[in-house]
């Protein structure tokens, strides 16, 4: 398949090469003149940069020739890649409700570009199977059917520079202060970065209300705070050792990582619910050291 933004002139070669379906199908598909007039071209023609090209295609049997340009489709007259959104938009308003169709596509081109760059940069070349994108197409299709909030960023990991810029953040600071190690505060930035894009993606996108934002984030707390304040009875000693107090705030957090699973609106990527708890601590709405209030208040985040 040979693309291009240009035209075809009527009765040229490329004209004759035409899917038999498209924008400018009127002309029948003839790869048969498409040999004719290029063998005649080959022939008679008298420029030096194409005569490589020109000796090359008459070295072919006649029979070979045919089959080649029998195995050709030129795909003129296609869309500027300022017009592409408009005409992926259009084709995807048959797939999804009213209204979502950018949205969808942004969805698509999210895991299409990158695909498209890996196949390029590979050697060989890599390919994209046709099955992978019908798949893409289908989760596109059932994330908007369902209503479910569609997931962009699960697989993103924050650059060295921004996972370092986190060092200051009350989040990270919280997990210090409770003896979590280096590698599980790495994994929390992770969590941190990624709930923090898809959330801002939603809302970008009008794909959240406030109160909806509200309501999880207010689940969240008060699924916390009894265990929070089940911890500070079982420790109210002010005289309670720093290693005690660091082991119980260390408890809560584990359950954060390993057990906690509120769904938003049908999504329960485990990021957006254990990110999200992180910013939440990251505003001391809720923390894992009985004194994180007064631990933290001042930290600059």
């Amino acid at each position: 398949m040979l693309i291009t933004t240009g035209t075809a002139p009527a009765g040229s070669a490329a004209s004759c090469l035409r899917p038999t379906s498209g924008l400018l199908s009127a002309q029948r598909r003839n790869p048969d003149e498409a040999l004719r007039l290029l063998t005649e071209v080959a022939g008679t023609s008298r420029s030096r940069d194409l005569a490589p090209a020109f000796e090359a295609f008459l070295s072919l049997t006649p029979e070979m020739r045919a089959s080649l340009l029998t195995s050709v489709e030129v795909l003129d007259h296609q869309p500027t890649l300022g017009d592409l959104e408009g005409v992926l938009d259009r084709q995807l308003q048959l797939a999804v409700p009213r209204g979502k169709a950018s949205a969808a596509r942004e969805l698509l081109e999210g895991w299409w570009w990158p695909r498209v760059c890996r196949a390029l940069m590979s050697q060989p070349p890599g390919r994209i199977a046709i099955a992978d994108l019908e798949t893409k197409l289908e989760e596109v299709r059932e994330w908007f059917r369902r209503d479910a909030l569609p997931i962009s960023f699960a697989d993103a990991v924050p650059s060295d520079e921004e996972a370092a810029g986190y060092e200051a953040f009350r989040f990270v600071r919280q997990l210090q202060g409770v003896g979590i190690g280096r590698q599980r505060i790495t994994n929390a930035k992770r969590d941190y970065y990624r709930a923090f894009a898809q959330r801002s993606q939603w809302l970008r996108d009008h794909l959240t209300l406030d109160d909806e934002v509200a309501l999880f984030e207010a689940t969240l707390t008060e699924e916390w705070e009894a265990r929070f304040e089940a911890m500070c009875d079982d420790h109210a000693d002010p005289t309670c050792e720093a290693a005690t107090l660091q082991a119980a705030g260390a408890a809560i957090y584990r359950w954060v990582e390993s057990e906690a699973r509120f769904p938003f609106r049908g999504t329960d990527a485990r990021f957006v619910c254990v990110g999200s708890y992180h910013m939440l601590a990251d505003h001391l709405r809720v923390g894992w050291h009985r004194d994180f209030r007064t631990m933290f208040k001042d930290d600059d985040a």
